[in-house]
């Protein structure tokens, strides 16, 4: 399995299935401008979308299946690669839907979020786990917002007070001004 087949499914066969989703993760990240390497391909859904993606990633060899509240991991025995989905409700993906960039990677369609939106799930991951996500994605809103010249009050700061914490934004703050400190 590799990256080409990932998004095969997901742009012809997820889709043929009804089953919208967006590409999130670091294959978004490096969409907007970052690059970072990553082992894994991350797409978002429906939460009740799940049961039609389910056999098609077992019909492609993703047999390990390990379901949590918010997510479903799919990995293939004896292969680093790992496919995962993030549920979300319908109103939530409507909202990202409206808002995505259709891209062309490796040859196929596939929906990326819009930054604010990217950067908005960043934000909330790291609120969460402030430990486990300050490797990726503290690093990844960081640079982002430094690539694309955004205001840490007017652009930033509002995705925090809205997904994450007085304390997320001082931690970005703190990494921004670093990164455009010559």
């Amino acid at each position: 399995m590799n990256f080409q087949a990932i998004f095969e499914i997901a742009s012809r066969q997820l889709a043929a299935a009804g089953v919208d989703c967006i590409l999130i993760g670091g294959w978004a990240v490096n969409y907007h401008g970052y690059t970072r390497n990553t082992l894994d391909v991350d797409f978002m859904i429906v939460s009740e979308r799940l049961e039609a993606v389910k056999p098609i990633m077992m019909q492609a060899g993703f047999t390990n299946i390990v379901i949590d509240e918010n997510a479903v991991f799919f990995s293939t025995p004896g292969s680093p690669l790992r496919v995962d989905f993030l549920r979300v409700n319908e109103d939530t993906m409507r909202k990202l839907l409206a808002n995505a960039v259709a891209v062309n990677i490796h040859g196929y369609d596939i929906k990326v979020p819009a930054l604010k939106d990217l950067l908005a799930m960043k934000i909330f991951a790291l609120s969460q786990d402030i430990a486990r996500r300050m490797g990726k994605d503290l690093a990844d809103i960081a640079y982002l917002s430094v690539l694309h010249n955004l205001n840490l009050e007017s652009d930033i700061r509002p995705l925090c007070n809205q997904f994450g914490s007085p304390k997320t934004f001082e931690l970005i703050r703190g990494q921004v001004e670093a990164l455009r400190t010559p």
